[in-house]
């Protein structure tokens, strides 16, 4: 084989440049979307179920538009530290210890007056949520230091639940007992 082919062979071969229009996959699969009262726009919640009893990974979305100023939006996803599946149809899941104020801590007060019902910003403050297929969103927030518990917002969202597989079955983990 001569030099040119060898190098053409070998860069073809080791080329780390995407081909042009390509996307990678994504092992990530919606798996229900519902508004804010928990009805379903797109999925299933079998198909959620479904995931969850097969032991896939889950990650949920929601996001918000400031009613203040409806051109500042934000959108979140998270996977979950706890997953239940209640009465073979509604799932519950809860997000555990993120650190909401991190970015503000340290900074002036004055120049971050919505933070203050939440801990401001001289100390960590951590934040939990539990959120559920019907809509419903319950945050809560605490002292990262001594756990003393400081607000909690229950509200409704959109979201949308990802599986990072799409089983074909789904029996209950446990057997239903009389």
């Amino acid at each position: 084989m001569s030099c040119f082919k060898t190098a053409l062979f070998s860069s073809a071969l080791f080329s780390v440049a995407p081909l042009s229009g390509a996307v990678a996959a994504s092992s990530w699969h919606l798996a229900l979307a519902h508004d804010r009262e928990g009805n379903v726009q797109s999925g299933t919640h079998e198909n959620l179920i479904a995931g969850i009893r097969n032991g896939c990974q889950l990650r949920v979305a929601w996001g918000t538009r400031r009613t203040t100023d409806p051109s500042q939006t934000i959108e979140h996803i998270a996977s979950p530290v706890w997953v239940s599946v209640q009465n073979g149809r509604e799932v519950e899941v809860q997000l555990s210890d993120f650190v909401i104020n991190l970015g503000v801590l340290g900074k002036p007060a004055a120049d971050h007056p919505r933070r203050a019902p939440f801990g401001g910003t001289e100390k960590a403050v951590n934040w939990r949520a539990n959120l559920k297929t019907d809509g419903t969103f319950d945050a809560v927030w605490y002292d990262a230091e001594n756990g003393n518990f400081i607000a909690r917002v229950p509200q409704r969202h959109q979201m949308k639940w990802f599986t990072d597989c799409t089983p074909k079955t789904s029996e209950p983990l446990f057997p239903l007992t009389d």
